[in-house]
């Protein structure tokens, strides 16, 4: 078996929110949207740069669940960006919280950890 592809799907408990969020902070492009009679979104997919990320709606009957709900997230997603102070900036006004500001580590590469308003944390690098 030959793994072709893997994609981050992250759960969160205002899909239209976050897509907005992405869209609007990380420059995401929303291609594909799936939504519930009951209004929640079953499936989007948006593209951040070259990767595509999946997101949902929080669907509790059947076990899948948000940061918010859970306490906590234990993944972190990478973004390689060509400006971190800007985009660490732009995040924050749009109601990320900064857990790490813009500093330059040892590697070489500048860094700035943020948790979005859905509770999913970001690594931002200038990789």
């Amino acid at each position: 078996m030959a793994i072709r592809e893997v994609y981050p799907y992250l759960c969160v408990h205002d899909a239209p929110g976050a897509i907005e969020f992405y869209s609007r902070v990380f420059g995401a492009v929303i291609g594909l949207r799936i939504d519930e009679p009951d209004g929640r979104v079953g499936h989007a997919e948006l593209t951040f740069g070259p990767a595509v990320i999946m997101l949902a709606d929080e669907f509790p009957e059947a076990g899948i669940l948000s940061p918010r709900t859970v306490g906590g997230t234990a993944t972190t997603i990478h973004l390689h960006v060509d400006d971190v102070d800007s985009l660490a900036s732009t995040a924050a006004g749009a109601g990320a919280t900064i857990l790490r500001g813009p500093k330059t580590e040892g590697h070489g590469e500048r860094q700035c950890r943020i948790r979005d308003p859905f509770g999913h944390q970001w690594l931002l690098g200038d990789g």
